[in-house]
């Protein structure tokens, strides 16, 4: 009976042990490997989130610089304010380049909306006193013309304003007509050459040049700055 009931007990240690190693086994080789590879995972997740973190502030601060960049460039085409200063100041170089001799820079309308650029006659500038003092002091001459650019009734951007003026310029020659023209539509900031008249100069003009074959123009241009 003592006998009997010992082979019950060891047969139970048995079972018991068996069911312990194949536990054990299940934990080893299934449970074990599946926890290990989801660590892994999580790890490799982790350091790919770290490493798309670091290539967005890297790929960032190009962009910004980027945008930074062609805004300034932007801006020097078509600046945010008249900059009538660094348009004079271009044009005169322009000139020292070309050996030519400004006589006079006319302006109009820089104040204008495209869309609503209208050219005002001298009737509405003007008193009727105030015209009739002028035609006295010049006895007859007849007045400089406004510039006023064919743009002016064209459909643009409402922030878009425009610069029209005319550039009186005496020149040695075409040749050098021909280089002033040049180097006035080589200047960076957007412009439009609206038309090119020649003239024939008058006497105080040839007086103060040192060449003989001088040739008279009046070029006349329209430029732009945007107002936001």
């Amino acid at each position: 009976m003592n006998d009997l009931f010992s082979n019950k007990q060891t047969g139970y240690l048995v079972v018991s042990a068996l069911i312990a190693v194949l536990l054990g086994a299940i934990y080893y080789f299934l449970v074990y490997p599946m926890s290990e590879e989801k660590n892994s995972k999580e790890v490799t997740i982790s350091t790919v989130r770290s490493e798309i973190a670091l290539l967005d502030s890297q790929l960032t601060a190009p962009v910004e610089e980027g945008e930074d960049k062609n805004s300034f460039q932007l801006e020097k085409k078509v600046p945010l304010t008249r900059e009538l200063d660094m348009l004079i100041k271009s044009i005169e170089e322009v000139d020292l380049v070309s050996e030519a001799k400004i006589e006079s820079i006319e302006f109009n309308n820089y104040d204008e909306i495209v869309a609503d650029s209208t050219l005002v006659s001298s009737e509405e500038e003007a008193s009727p006193e105030t015209n009739d003092a002028t035609t006295e002091e010049t006895e007859g001459e007849q007045p400089a013309e406004t510039p006023v650019s064919p743009v002016a009734n064209s459909t643009l951007p409402p922030q878009l304003k425009l610069i029209t003026f005319n550039i009186n310029i005496l020149t040695k020659d075409y040749d050098h007509l021909n280089i002033f023209i040049k180097e006035l539509e080589s200047i960076e900031r957007i412009k439009r050459i609206d038309q090119i008249e020649l003239l024939i100069p008058g006497e105080e003009s040839l007086l103060d040049v040192e060449f003989k074959d001088v040739i008279s123009a009046r070029i006349q241009v329209t430029t732009f700055f945007y107002d936001e």
